[in-house]
């Protein structure tokens, strides 16, 4: 009974760390998906589809469809924004993620993580 009182306590940080770490890659991941998607749409759409806003909607819908996350800022700008058919698209996304647990969040003084993702991409013209 003393040895597990005296494991305890860091069994539960590991165990916390293990999972503060893969919520936070999995959203990782999820923001760099969405920001690929936004920017390969940008990059092989029709002409009348390069308009940012209509990069925005195939964003949220992509995010609506495939990804529980709500309030991400997502922004898509190009390279050359008076010539979008020559140039790179940059579509940057960012989202501020709370911990999961309390005792992570107690350990590292934060309440919650900002993860940014970004993703650059040639134009196809």
């Amino acid at each position: 009974m003393l040895e597990f009182a005296l494991v305890l306590p860091i069994f539960l940080l590991i165990l916390c760390g293990i999972l503060e770490f893969g919520w936070l890659f999995y959203n990782q991941l999820a923001l760099n998906n969405i920001c690929r998607e936004g920017a390969r749409y940008a990059v092989v759409s029709t002409a009348e589809n390069h308009e940012t806003d209509g990069i925005q909607r195939h964003i949220e819908n992509f995010i609506e469809d495939t990804y529980p996350i709500d309030e991400i800022i997502v922004t898509v700008t190009y390279t050359k924004p008076l010539d979008p058919l020559s140039g790179d698209v940059v579509v940057h996304a960012q989202k501020e993620f709370h911990y999961l647990t309390p005792i992570f969040s107690s350990v590292t003084g934060e309440d919650s993580r900002t993860l940014t993702a970004q993703v650059v991409m040639k134009v196809e013209s």
